[in-house]
């Protein structure tokens, strides 16, 4: 049977293809089965966390997180911030950077084939020319490393890796901008609650020092008790210049998450809005779930699947390098035409090179037990965070229903105090201190209210949710497979 050079082409391009990246690595690092319980030392003053979150191990990670929150204004600048992010339009163009690295790799598994025309006159190789002649050279040559030992196909697989950990990186860095943004939402709107309060408390304290100076002036009052109540109102109203600037601030934080100069979208974002309630049930993937889920930990093990690649790829430098050559010319003039041609093999085995490879191979070695131990350490991190969001979610549930009974106890303290004193029933100092702490009962209780849903939006975050949305443009890694 005649050799076709066909046949170890074709043989050779199915081996470049199957350069498949590395399966899911372990971490190595039990997974736990079931979320940690927290187990209440007085059970008639703590929330029931086992009805409030529920762990179900059929249950999907929550991507469009912020619909629970059921705000519109928050809906909006989601979808704007997945279009116009700065961040994340980097994290984009990361991607295709490693796309288009990828499409070089495969390509670079291929012939190179040259083309050279050159035209020229002057004497030609052949002794039948007597005088200059013009000449025509036409050259084809040809390369090809003939990979039989597959040394490039760990390469190969490296890049197609290497395009995944830079589209789960993209996912990570969505995840991280929209909890970022959900969290800078809720505190815009506590610093917004914040100024009501104090505008509202601030009206009902100057009603009180009118109501002293009038006393003054009939000479049922002292300046002492003018002076006092001057000073609440004061206090209170100095709180305001710091409240608006930590609200300027945010509103140009959000401006800048979104894409956009400062002040850009401050009407529509700082348009009044209510918090509303909140769902009294929370459903949480499973931890084996939320580590599959999570963008940064599959980033971490990719990271060290293509690490275990270079190692493949560092081992295999050890094999002989086989180059097939060719070349095929045409040599025209007036008097003869030449077609030159040659096919060769070149083979490179390395026979002393003073360790470099071994050199190669022992940084490829540090570099994976550096991308595995990293690999470890957010798997780690990722179940703490889950922890530490339910934690604080749980601990905050209990302490926002204690300031909710709190306002209600302090409201009706101050209109009872209120009343006592137009009675002449109670001294002045029991009705500042009552509106005092009015003031920062409600005070606490928005802080209290921004912070539950913060705290919300931490554990979906932790869960991974947020990057798999409709509207999210980045580019997927269905050609990495």
């Amino acid at each position: 049977m005649k050799f076709n050079p066909l046949y170890l082409l074709t043989a050779v391009m199915l081996l470049s293809s199957c350069a498949h990246p590395l399966p899911v690595q372990s971490s190595g690092i039990q997974t736990p089965s079931f979320w940690g319980r927290i187990i209440h030392s007085n059970a008639k003053s703590q929330v029931d966390f086992n009805s409030i979150v529920i762990s179900d191990d059929k249950a999907l990670v929550e991507q469009d997180w912020w619909q629970h929150f059921k705000d519109t204004t928050l809906n909006e600048l989601i979808k704007e911030i997945v279009l116009n992010n700065k961040n994340l339009g980097i994290a984009r163009a990361r991607v295709l950077e490693a796309k288009y690295d990828l499409g070089y790799a495969n390509a670079d598994q291929m012939p190179e084939i040259d083309g050279l025309v050159s035209p020229s006159r002057g004497y030609g190789s052949s002794p039948i020319y007597s005088k200059p002649v013009g000449l025509i050279n036409a050259d084809f040559q040809a390369t090809w490393e003939i990979d039989i030992f597959g040394r490039n196909l760990p390469r190969l697989a490296q890049t197609k890796t290497m395009f995944q950990y830079a589209d789960a990186s993209q996912q990570a860095i969505l995840v991280g901008l929209l909890a970022e943004l959900g969290r800078d939402y809720f505190d815009l709107r506590d610093y917004q609650e914040q100024i009501d309060i104090t505008l509202r408390n601030l009206a009902i304290q100057k009603k009180t020092l009118e109501l002293i100076k009038a006393q003054q002036k009939g000479a049922m009052a002292s300046d002492f008790d003018v002076e006092r109540a001057s000073a609440q109102t004061s206090s209170t109203e100095s709180k305001l210049p710091q409240l608006r600037t930590s609200f300027k601030l945010m509103l140009n934080r959000i401006n800048v998450l979104l894409g956009t100069v400062p002040g850009t979208h401050d009407d529509f974002i700082k348009t009044p809005q209510p918090l509303a309630s909140l769902d009294q049930r929370i459903i949480i993937a499973a931890p084996a779930t939320v580590l599959a889920n999570r963008p940064d930990v599959k980033a971490a093990e990719r990271n060290f699947a293509a690490s275990i690649s270079n190692r493949q790829y560092a081992l295999k430098q050890f094999f002989p390098d086989i180059t097939l050559l060719s070349y095929y010319g045409v040599e025209r003039s007036n008097h003869l035409t030449a077609t030159p041609w040659s096919v060769g093999l070149n083979l490179v085995e390395p026979l002393i090179d003073f360790g470099r490879i071994k050199a190669l191979l022992n940084v490829a070695d540090a570099q994976g037990q550096q991308a595995f131990l990293n690999y470890q350490e957010t798997v780690l991190e990722a179940l703490e965070d889950m922890e530490n969001d339910l934690t604080s979610y749980n601990n905050e549930m209990v302490r926002n229903r204690l300031l909710r009974d709190s306002v209600k106890q302090n409201r009706k303290a101050a209109d009872l105090a209120q009343q006592q004193f137009k009675s002449g029933f109670t001294g002045l100092l029991d009705v500042l201190v009552a509106q005092g702490n009015v003031l920062e009962a409600e005070s606490s209780l928005a802080d209290s209210d921004s912070a539950l849903r913060k705290d919300l939006v931490n554990i979906y975050t932790a869960s991974g949710g947020g990057w798999d949305i409709k509207g999210n443009t980045r580019i997927t890694a269905t050609a990495a497979k």
